[in-house]
């Protein structure tokens, strides 16, 4: 009865204060404009130290913050870049990589990490293979030592194989039937044929074909010191996990240098269309190649305008205003030397052109007339909260630092963030969208039920002479 009066009470209490809200709101004054933010501060890193082994491994060390834990981050230039023509052979490496290492199974690995108060996590991207763990201070040697293990010596057992590509199988079938999946593979392809950036998923019974001897080939030939690069960032005890640096991944080969494989633009955009009979939605992928991330950050505080925030004009218009999407986004999408541009919808298929109208009548209006200076000051204080948001904890400082050691910005990138956003003018913004972000030069992509979508097409100059021919 206790327990009823109680839920009673919350719910008499919650009524009043709504009742109490709309009645001060129907008494209230006009609402006052919330008070002018103070100038933001500049952005200053902890003490970094960096230094590297004769075997080509890279250290960086960072203390940060008062709580006694540390992120140990072991970083290495392997990733779908480096799987030619074995797609997804840098995924099927990594799965097995969690299978165990140094002798030791996956439990017990798991059983290491929870000793030393984290866990172990270990995945793939398009350029890079990582091993992390967050850890109790005191373990941050020890962390190190296992994740020289896990990337040196993984058992990569044969039983556990079957099971892996098993998982990859299901994940790459999935992956067929979701019109966002589809569509970024179609987007890619477009923009980096013939480079593995374009190569988004594997075909079907490739994954099956790989062998264990494939895999091991693959760990021997592209792992190795030279690629390697460790974040130690928190708490720690800088003398004992140099020692242990030394100790664990002194002796390992260099291994080779990471590969560097430049991807010419495509000169010739392209419209893609894949059919889903009946969908009630199109997905949209419309973008571009753009120049690599650098300092100069007008291109993506133009991109943060057009789509890159909730409160962006893309978004006010196709949701707020038109109700054609619920959650539309922009992308600025930085890759090594090939960044690229895109705007991103699920749309009402009925919708699907009015939708894409909308989104490049936005783009134009950028380049047309400068923004007001009330949009550049809320795009700044965006940007840079995000920003300052990225670098507030632990594991947030050693992704960044890895980012920027990718993409060879240097920590002065970072350090000159808050100020660099600070300076943009509105014109900044106008002229990168005039730059950049040409109609003409995207390539599309349209995922939807193209009875009802290509018409709509059609109808739009901008890709009406571009349409693939339909299907016989």
């Amino acid at each position: 009865m206790k327990n009823i009066s109680k839920l009673g009470l919350a719910l008499s209490i919650a009524a009043a204060a709504v009742t109490g809200l709309a009645t001060a709101q129907e008494a209230a004054p006009a609402k006052e404009q919330p008070p002018v933010g103070s100038e933001p501060k500049g952005f200053s890193l902890p003490k970094i130290e960096t230094y590297s082994l004769r075997n080509g491994v890279d250290v960086t060390l960072v203390p940060y913050g008062r709580v006694p834990k540390a992120t140990v981050r072991a970083v290495v230039r392997v990733g779908n870049l480096n799987d030619g023509e074995q797609t997804w052979i840098a995924d099927l490496t990594a799965e097995m990589m969690k299978k165990g290492a140094g002798g030791k199974s996956a439990s017990e690995l798991a059983q290491l990490a929870a000793g030393m108060g984290g866990d172990l996590n270990i995945g793939v991207g398009l350029d890079q293979t990582f091993a992390v763990m967050d850890v109790l201070s005191e373990s941050a040697p020890d962390a190190v030592s296992l994740l020289a293990d896990v990337l040196q010596r993984p058992n990569l057992p044969e039983t556990e194989l079957q099971k892996v590509k098993d998982d990859l199988i299901r994940n790459v079938s999935i992956a067929r039937t979701q019109p966002g999946a589809l569509a970024n593979e179609a987007f890619a392809a477009a923009l980096y044929p013939d480079h593995p950036y374009g190569d988004t998923l594997p075909d079907d019974g490739q994954l099956e074909a790989y062998t264990l001897d494939g895999v091991k080939t693959f760990h021997e030939a592209n792992f190795g010191g030279q690629r390697t690069h460790l974040y130690v960032v928190g708490g720690f005890n800088r003398h004992a996990v140099k020692r242990q640096i030394r100790k664990s991944f002194g002796k390992w080969e260099e291994g080779p240098a990471p590969l560097l494989l430049t991807s010419a633009a495509n000169e010739e955009t392209t419209v893609a269309l894949i059919d889903r009979p009946g969908a009630p939605q199109s997905t949209i992928r419309l973008g571009k190649r753009v120049p690599p991330i650098s300092t100069d950050l007008d291109l993506a505080a133009a991109d943060t305008l057009l789509g890159g925030y909730f409160s962006s004009r893309i978004t006010r218009n196709i949701r707020e205003d038109k109700g054609y999407t619920y959650s539309p986004r922009s992308i600025l999408a930085n890759r090594v030397d090939a960044s690229n541009w895109q705007q991103n919808a699920d749309v009402t298929s009925e919708a699907t052109g009015a939708s894409l109208t909308e989104i490049m009548k936005e783009i134009r209006l950028l380049q047309d007339e400068a923004p007001s200076q009330k949009e550049i000051d809320g795009i700044k204080n965006y940007m840079n909260g995000i920003f300052v948001i990225r670098l507030a904890s632990r594991g947030g400082m050693a992704n960044q630092l890895s980012f920027v050691d990718l993409h060879d910005l240097g920590t002065e990138y970072l350090e000159g963030y808050v100020d660099e956003v600070q300076s943009l003018s509105a014109g900044d913004l106008q002229n990168a969208a005039k730059t950049h972000l040409q109609i003409d030069d995207m390539s599309l992509v349209v995922v939807g039920p193209l009875d009802t979508v290509r018409g709509q097409l059609e109808g739009l100059e901008e890709f009406a002479g571009r349409l693939p021919p339909t299907a016989e």
